[in-house]
């Protein structure tokens, strides 16, 4: 036999021992990585199962029933749902067909469940739930939606002057702009923070800052940030000094608050006439003129 056969069958044997350590768990660099990973090593199923039960039962059902009924929504239907949910913060955990299969499967289970009802008990109290019960199945995820968009908006425009001047006081040291937005939104947790350093993570894969702002922009559809947003990048794209610029926006955002905070106030009167007049002018009335007239009839 060759020398050459002989070289290559004794490389192959010294191959085994070595893929051997090489896939054995027990060499200490795999110990420190289990140690590190807390013993903890989920498999596709772990994770599947680690998520709720509406993730894993309603949320698949609501994507298949989405994708067939989808095209019959409206022209625009699903541009309008996906801004509807960035704006609630949902844009990476519900998709607009979700939720139009969400909307159908919540009206058709009301209309089950109440048909149910009505044959069993056709009452016209339960004939008119089994009439509305599907309305409200199907309108109900608009209007939740649309709730936690307007508390999401609230909680940014109130943050906002606050971090504008955190981040001006940064710039102002000698930090850049995307420092001191780093530095400034790690310390809080709200929704603000979020998105901005969601921006910088766009800006880190290769965006520009101008596009950055500007899918900030639309992610969020707060009039307030969309007056930060086009001012910088009108300072960008001019030249002006970013801190000079920083400088006015907040004192700009503070006395929009300001004036918002006012305005409220003011409406505080005309909003307490209505439980004034309703529930306490009334028993006030009882406390004062009951005893008289009752003492003026013979009541006693």
């Amino acid at each position: 036999m060759s020398p050459f056969v002989w070289s290559a069958a004794a490389m192959v044997g010294a191959s085994v021992p070595v893929a051997w350590w090489a896939l054995s768990a027990d060499r200490p660099s795999n110990q420190r990585i289990s140690q590190n990973l807390g013993g903890h090593n989920p498999t596709m199923r772990q994770a599947a199962l680690e998520r709720s039960a509406g993730e894993r039962l309603l949320l698949p059902l609501a994507r298949q029933v989405g994708r067939r009924l989808v095209r019959f929504a409206p022209i625009g239907w699903v541009g309008g749902r996906n801004q509807a949910l960035a704006k609630a913060g949902l844009s990476g955990r519900l998709t607009a067909e979700q939720m139009l299969g969400v909307k159908v499967v919540m009206s058709s289970v009301l209309a089950l469940v109440l048909g149910i009802r009505v044959v069993d008990d056709p009452r016209p109290r339960n004939v008119l739930l089994a009439m509305i019960g599907p309305a409200v199945g199907f309108f109900a995820p608009d209007i939740l939606v649309r709730a936690r968009a307007d508390r999401r908006a609230e909680s940014i425009t109130r943050a906002l002057p606050d971090l504008l001047d955190q981040v001006t006081i940064s710039v102002e040291a000698g930090l850049g702009f995307e420092a001191a937005l780093a530095r400034t939104s790690r310390g809080p947790t709200n929704v603000l923070a979020h998105e901005f350093l969601r921006m910088l993570q766009d800006i880190r894969f290769g965006s520009t800052r101008s596009d950055a702002l500007e899918a900030l922009a639309e992610r969020s559809q707060v009039d307030d940030l969309r007056t930060v947003v086009l001012a910088l990048r009108q300072a960008d794209a001019l030249g002006v000094p970013l801190a000079a610029t920083l400088r006015t926006l907040a004192v700009e955002m503070r006395e929009k608050r300001r004036f918002r905070a006012e305005e409220r106030a003011q409406r505080l009167p005309t909003l307490m006439i209505f439980p004034l007049g309703l529930c306490i002018l009334p028993a006030l009335f009882i406390v004062i003129l009951g005893p008289a007239m009752m003492s003026g009839t013979g009541l006693r």
